[in-house]
């Protein structure tokens, strides 16, 4: 992707919404046009309902981890597979494997006529990621998505520790998600079955690229810090 601030691509789009937190007055600027399911407030971070115009608080967190801070700010736009996104969220990730806690970072991008994608990054490896379009069929030793066939890689349990900006689903911080990667070099399918209390809510998402973050993980503990 691309860093700039060029126009997105298409006819003359509507202008973002602005609106304050009703915790601590900042700004709150929804960029995605109703897309968004939850924005997280800058200032005070806490975690609000888009989609109540009084931008009801459903979660306050403490953001300990001030040194995280995205690679692409919000608000950047830039070009991917020749399209022009905007960066409107931006999240923390994290699985243990053997007592080990790896990190990778997630980014929401926005475009008003293709909608929603994303990024994963970790150490430097970059992942681009799209959700299915139609459903692949799965069991515990692989997967079938467009008529090819993904072998199962790895499962494991991912937590979301810090968000920023805006997400198409209600997160959380301490929101869990067991995941299962299946791969087919260069791509890899994740599902992912995130818990919340009461509810729980299932992705599937494609992403075309490296193996991403599991294969990143399992290097890096061959040879721990």
């Amino acid at each position: 992707m691309s860093a700039g601030t060029p126009p997105l691509s298409g006819p003359p789009k509507p202008q973002a919404k602005g609106l304050n937190c009703p915790k601590c007055g900042a700004a709150i600027v929804l960029r995605s046009f109703g897309q968004a399911e939850t924005v997280v407030c800058a200032s005070c971070h806490s975690i609000l309902d888009a989609k109540d115009p009084n931008l009801a608080i459903l979660q306050q967190f403490e953001a300990i981890t001030r040194d995280v801070k995205p690679l692409i700010p919000l608000g950047t736009r830039g070009k991917l597979r020749d399209t022009d996104y905007e960066v409107i969220g931006f999240q923390r990730r994290s699985t243990q494997v053997d007592g080990i806690t790896y990190y990778w970072h997630e980014y929401v991008l926005f475009n008003p006529y293709k909608g929603i994608r994303y990024l994963s990054e970790y150490n430097g490896h970059w992942n681009d990621i799209s959700i299915c379009k139609t459903l692949p069929t799965a069991d515990g030793g692989g997967a079938n998505y467009l008529g090819e066939t993904y072998k199962h890689f790895q499962s494991a349990d991912a937590n979301t520790d810090f968000v920023l900006g805006e997400f198409p689903w209600q997160v959380r911080v301490g929101e869990k998600a067991a995941v299962t990667d299946y791969v087919h070099p260069p791509r890899v399918l994740s599902h992912q079955r995130l818990r919340h209390v009461g509810r729980v809510r299932r992705i599937c998402r494609f992403s075309a690229g490296a193996h991403g973050r599991v294969r990143h993980a399992r290097e890096k503990r061959a040879s721990p810090p």
